[in-house]
């Protein structure tokens, strides 16, 4: 696996679906670091940093990011690859604690989304043609026989058991892949770190999904959210503590045999690429709930995103749909400026005033 690549030059922009701009006029002096790592490249821009506390948190970071990519890569050799071979096997394995941390996390997720999110489905993902980083896929979609008999014997987080340092599951077609949440849990380590050496004004980029870190008396981070039909769909500006995470049929896709566009996001539920979404963005103090949030959303579609927002307490999170429709809730549609005007499909769903809602069980 290749070593992070780590650059200084803050000309240089990411190629993601956030595109990133200072709110406000004359911002502080501003360092840019780039990171290759889960596969796309991550950036770090932080603000008025001390020079020398900066240098030990992004060296730090990348340290740990790294460590993270050899266990948590979910096709390439890793932890991750591991575990999966001795489920498959029927063996209990020891693992990391970092991807103990992953399971203990991931399951009441799964719980609460009633398991739209699942990272036990990583069989499911690979069948699909997704494990892999060239995209459009082109290999031929799994026969409608293996996929009826994975339904059948369909794996779940919650059957997968932690005993001390070991995992074991019940199901050996149980195979991890935690891209779903990897990142959320990445970013709220990541700030965690650049807080402990100091740094208090920062955005983390992780392929698109952003943290941000403001300082007292800083602007915001004004950050653009990718339209899934091309350009830029609107701008929202990040406070303190806050994220931003989405899910699109934009980046990751294959072709259906009529030519539509298929998200590597798969419905666990009928073993399918999900349908419906174009786009998910969910705004919320928690990156991993944001994560996994956004990818739950978008597999349940226009027809669940009001009953799964509700349960979950996203005060803040839209939809666009493949028709070029908008589910928004009210506290999103306050905070964010939309470039243009999909057509609304009902009325904002009222969650409350904030991005932090009652979840309802």
């Amino acid at each position: 696996m290749p070593r992070a690549a780590s650059t200084s030059d803050p000309r240089r922009w990411l190629a993601l679906a956030a595109a990133l701009a200072l709110a406000g006029c004359s911002p502080p002096p501003e360092r840019v670091e780039q990171l290759l790592v889960f596969g796309s490249t991550a950036e770090i821009r932080l603000r008025d940093a001390d020079p020398q506390a900066a240098q030990a948190a992004l060296a730090e970071l990348s340290a740990e990011l790294n460590q993270r990519h050899r266990e948590w890569h979910a096709w390439q050799p890793s932890d991750v690859t591991r575990i999966n071979q001795a489920f498959a096997a029927g063996q209990a394995v020891q693992a990391p604690e970092s991807v103990l941390e992953l399971v203990r996390l991931a399951q009441p997720l799964s719980v609460a989304t009633d398991g739209l999110f699942d990272p036990a489905i990583g069989g499911l993902v690979e069948a699909w043609g997704f494990h892999t980083s060239t995209y459009p896929i082109l290999t031929p979609a799994p026969r409608d026989e293996v996929l009826a008999q994975w339904r059948q014997d369909r794996p779940h987080i919650t059957d997968v058991h932690i005993q001390g340092n070991q995992l074991r599951a019940d199901n050996p077609r149980t195979q991890l892949d935690f891209a779903a949440m990897a990142e959320g849990v990445a970013a709220s380590q990541a700030m965690a770190t650049l807080q402990r050496h100091g740094v208090r004004d920062a955005l983390v980029n992780l392929g698109g999904d952003v943290t941000a870190l403001v300082g007292e008396g800083l602007p915001p981070w004004r950050v653009a959210l990718r339209d899934p039909f091309g350009g830029v769909i609107g701008t929202v500006e990040l406070s303190d503590a806050e994220s931003i995470f989405s899910s699109g049929d934009y980046n990751k896709f294959r072709y259906s045999a009529a030519g539509a566009r298929q998200a590597h996001i798969l419905d666990p539920r009928t073993g399918h690429p999900a349908r419906g979404a174009a786009s998910v963005v969910v705004l919320h103090p928690d990156p991993v709930l944001a994560d996994v949030a956004a990818s739950a959303l978008f597999v349940a579609g226009p027809s669940g995103f009001a009953d799964l927002a509700r349960r979950l307490g996203l005060g803040c999170a839209l939809m666009v749909t493949d028709e070029n429709e908008l589910l928004v809730t009210v506290a999103m549609k306050a905070r964010v400026t939309l470039a243009r005007d999909p057509v609304p499909l009902g009325a904002p769903l009222d969650l409350g005033p904030s991005c932090v809602a009652t979840p309802e069980d």
